[in-house]
């Protein structure tokens, strides 16, 4: 048994976690597909970031199934037999995971609800909006003009929740805060649309990008003219 050490967050509602049991805990972290920007479910190294700064000897392993369904239940299964003791997961086929659930396995779905999940982290619009490239592309391409809006999705706060979570059932600890969806303890966030005139009071200042990022090279002059500094 060891204690995990915690940091105290915003983000964490609940008491702190109090410890986790067992000798390197495995967190597998299932993902739909780590290539596609355009999917904003999760940020795996900041939620690798978070476990490992709440939960000393925790370890996070990815499985990455590349946008293939089939691939993502392979592994699935390698993950139980991995030993993994908690499964985060970002679903291609949310329908095609019923293997994954209903089992002693806790599971934590992202972005869509799995059948059967444990617990859910997604949106409160139901539904997470695609972009082409990430969030400083597409910020920058309102400073060019060449867009009028993007939607901005807390990627980030989600990562950190499903960290949480995933620890605290580690420490088999309660986490508060959640409400019960069609029967799933979840926690959901909202998505805002941002345009030229909420870029800094929104992405900057939430730490999403900096100035340096949205203001240099070719929209350097734009960000002049805007008054972005």
């Amino acid at each position: 048994m060891f204690r995990a050490r915690l940091l105290a967050a915003a983000l964490v509602v609940a008491p702190l976690l109090s410890g986790c049991v067992g000798d390197e805990p495995t967190i597998a972290v299932l993902v739909a597909d780590g290539a596609d920007s355009s999917s904003r479910a999760v940020d795996v190294d900041r939620l690798t970031d978070r476990v490992e700064s709440t939960c000393d000897e925790c370890r996070v392993r990815v499985y990455d199934a590349e946008g293939d369904a089939t691939t993502q239940k392979s592994q699935a299964r390698q993950a139980e037999a991995d030993s993994a003791e908690v499964v985060v997961v970002v679903p291609v086929d949310p329908d095609d995971l019923a293997t994954l659930t209903g089992g002693d396995l806790p599971v934590i779905s992202m972005g869509e609800p799995v059948p059967g999940s444990d617990r859910f982290v997604g949106l409160e619009s139901g539904s997470l909006p695609r972009q082409t490239g990430s969030d400083v592309e597409a910020a920058r391409d309102i400073v060019r003009g060449e867009e009028k809006t993007m939607t901005y999705v807390p990627t980030g706060a989600m990562s950190d929740r499903a960290a949480d979570l995933a620890v605290a059932y580690l420490a088999d600890e309660p986490v508060e805060g959640g409400e019960d969806v069609d029967g799933v303890e979840s926690w959901l966030y909202s998505d805002r649309d941002v345009t030229v005139d909420t870029l800094t009071s929104v992405l900057v200042a939430e730490g999403i990008l900096t100035l340096d990022d949205l203001c240099h090279g070719d929209t350097r002059q734009q960000c002049a003219r805007l008054g972005l500094r």
